[in-house]
């Protein structure tokens, strides 16, 4: 026994030591270990299985639209807002939050391809004309005749 009167479980773990956790009333063994609990620890297994769902939003949220990268911010504080007062699961904040971390991503990606071909337009250069070279020169990696 223990300091405390708590005796600890003598079975040992699938590691080979010895497990650590308390041995129940009137037993050598913990609740997991002990062979007079087995079917409780069943019964535990299935009920803690019948609760276990995956968390989805319910038929009456709203619409989400990610037009910007303002309503990003708002709908991320949104978020924030309904998991603090517990009116939105945690784990389909989380993941939404990763999702919209990816659209922040992709959007940002978007805004700084059409800020590319802006200022291409502006300079009359882009990828669909070759750039000007001096008379004579080739490009890199061209064989040209040696003397």
């Amino acid at each position: 026994m223990g300091e405390n009167g708590i005796r600890q479980c003598e079975k040992l773990t699938k590691s080979g030591a010895r497990c650590r956790a308390n041995a129940v009333s009137d037993s050598t063994a913990c609740f997991a270990h002990s062979e007079a609990l087995a079917e409780k620890r069943a019964a535990a297994r299935r009920r803690g299985g019948e609760h276990k769902q995956r968390a989805v939003l319910g038929p009456d949220s709203p619409e989400i639209s990610l037009r910007s990268g303002s309503q990003a911010i708002d709908l991320a504080g949104r978020m924030i807002d309904l998991v603090l007062h517990g009116q939105i699961d945690p784990r389909i904040a989380n993941a939404a939050g990763g999702l919209l971390n990816l659209w922040l991503r992709a959007y940002a990606m978007e805004i700084l391809e059409q800020r590319i071909a802006a200022l291409e337009a502006a300079q009359n250069t882009g990828p669909r004309r070759p750039p000007e070279r001096p008379e004579g020169a080739e490009p890199f990696g061209a064989l040209g005749e040696r003397s």
